[in-house]
């Protein structure tokens, strides 16, 4: 018998709570103050990379991204409500710009060229396909719309031979980044990074549209089905993904969550589901999310268990590894302190101290962090690594200020 079958997780907990206060002690006698005027400017500087990268992602790429543009809302959000210097009319461009695109991607039809060269040639001769050239990339929002152009295209013989394998070919699958705004991952980072602001994301027209699309494709389990976020760019199992995506998608409704039942009932729903899953406390993004997520909806001696374990988790140079046994990163550290400051008791901010002087001393000389792809990813290809890299060159930096903004002004600093 496994030895948590027969002590079970409890028990445990308090064996690494006794290893984990000396581990903690080691910690925070090492750690070197850290004022909030030393973040503040630290995250200044990481402003410059996030704004540089992220409006060139959104002109070179033409998305927003799971990975980009809401991470340079939420980080520009997070410093004006630190009070940072921001530029407001950048950001409400940025905003503007990602409404746009995300109400682009509402589409049920949109036919594309690499899945129109997968329909067998028997079933869709040449000439049809030649005709269907000026349908490539245009995006119908509903079965009418779509239809009425192919009348444009075909021969009434034609469509009566072709048309359900067009249609078939060109309708976006229910969880489809261009059916769903841009994705289930972009959805939910909107809706956190534009909490408590006021901004053309915030207009109840497009928040509601965000919130009926997560409704939508909400699994009858009460789980999301994991975005290219969670699913692509982690090594972790497909259970754990799907955790931590409903966990994410759970807290991103929470705030917005009224009267009306539908919502209510996804969100408990999705509830129930996480109470009935595995933990996995070996990996640390699933551990801080789900410190996060016992906050919202669960006891405080919940918030205590997931805190503590979050504690002694951490490396002996302050920071986080995105799981256990592997070097710390500024994305799981700056999502850790992001966690933590938001659930800390009274004696947790020398870990949280610790932590800030492992992102002070890491930071780059352009004001970024770099977390290594290779130790969160499970590709092995030396060319999507490198592409990845420059992702998680991303995603560490916004976490990394999102995570110190967070603990400005909190006790004991």
């Amino acid at each position: 018998m496994r030895l948590l079958d027969r002590i079970g997780l409890n028990s445990l907990i308090v064996i690494w709570s006794c290893a984990g206060c000396m581990i903690a002690v080691a910690h925070a006698d090492d750690a070197k103050d850290v004022s909030d005027a030393a973040v503040r400017d630290a995250v200044s500087r990481s402003l410059i990379f996030l704004e540089t990268e992220g409006v060139a992602w959104m002109r070179d790429r033409g998305c927003a991204s799971c990975h980009h543009v809401p991470f340079l809302l939420w980080s520009h959000r997070a410093a004006q409500a630190h009070g940072l210097d921001v530029d407001l009319t950048k950001l409400a461009d940025w905003d503007e710009w990602t409404r746009n695109d995300s109400l682009s991607h509402r589409n049920l039809y949109r036919l594309q060229d690499y899945e129109l060269g997968k329909v067998d040639a028997t079933m869709l001769p040449d000439s049809v396909r030649e005709k269907l050239k000026p349908l490539i990339e245009l995006p119908f929002k509903t079965e009418q719309e779509f239809l009425a152009k192919l009348a444009t295209l075909l021969t009434e013989d034609e469509r009566k031979s072709f048309q359900d394998i067009v249609a078939k070919t060109a309708e976006r699958t229910p969880y489809s980044v261009d059916r769903t705004g841009g994705g289930l991952d972009v959805l939910g980072q909107l809706l956190f990074s534009s909490q408590g602001t006021t901004s053309v994301l915030t207009q109840t027209e497009f928040r509601e549209g965000m919130i009926e699309l997560m409704n939508q494709i909400q699994l009858e389990d009460g789980s999301w089905t994991p975005g290219p976020q969670f699913a692509t760019m982690r090594r972790w199992p497909l259970p754990t993904a799907n955790q931590a995506t409903t966990m994410w998608a759970t807290l991103a409704l929470a705030p917005y969550e009224t009267r009306e039942t539908k919502r209510s009932a996804a969100i408990e729903k999705a509830i129930a589901y996480q109470r009935q899953q595995p933990p996995n406390i070996d990996n640390r993004e699933w551990l801080a999310t789900r410190l996060l997520f016992e906050r919202e909806f669960g006891s405080v001696d919940d918030v205590d268990k997931w805190r503590q374990l979050l504690l002694e988790s951490r490396n002996m140079d302050g920071g986080w590894g995105w799981e256990k046994g592997v070097a710390s990163d500024s994305m799981t550290t700056g999502l850790a302190i992001y966690v933590l400051a938001k659930t800390m008791a009274g004696d947790d901010f020398p870990a949280i101290q610790a932590a800030r002087s492992f992102l002070l001393k890491s930071q780059q000389s352009d004001g970024s962090w770099l977390t290594p792809s290779k130790n969160i990813t499970k590709s092995t290809d030396p060319e999507r690594l490198r592409v990845r890299d420059e992702i998680y060159h991303y995603w560490g930096t916004a976490w990394s200020a999102i995570g110190l903004l967070e603990t400005l002004g909190k006790p004991g600093n």
